[in-house]
């Protein structure tokens, strides 16, 4: 609906009930099995955190078409974690989040 934001991360309120900050929290994102997509994935994680705070692991379809790639985040906050969904929600050919 026009003047609606789409909200791209769960709500703060549900994040800070289920998970204590700082801490590890763990975000999947499915898309095509490309090179860049992966790499647009761990490079979202990257910016907000940093590379040592964020590693990125990444399982292939058994046909080889689609790609999972599970970013873990040693998030200080929640609003890093709300950063990274915002981020991921931004890499092109996203098809799911978990």
């Amino acid at each position: 609906m026009p003047g609606q934001t789409r909200a791209v991360a769960p709500a703060r309120e549900l994040l800070l009930a289920n998970h204590r900050f700082p801490g590890p929290y763990v975000i999947k994102a499915f898309g095509p099995a490309s090179d860049e997509f992966r790499a647009g994935i761990a490079a979202a994680a990257v910016l907000v955190v940093g590379e040592t705070r964020a590693s990125v692991a990444h399982r292939t379809s058994s046909r080889g078409g689609k790609v999972c790639v599970t970013v873990t985040v040693n998030a200080f906050t929640v609003d890093e974690v709300i950063e990274v969904y915002d981020r991921i929600h931004r890499v092109p050919d996203l098809k799911l989040i978990l």
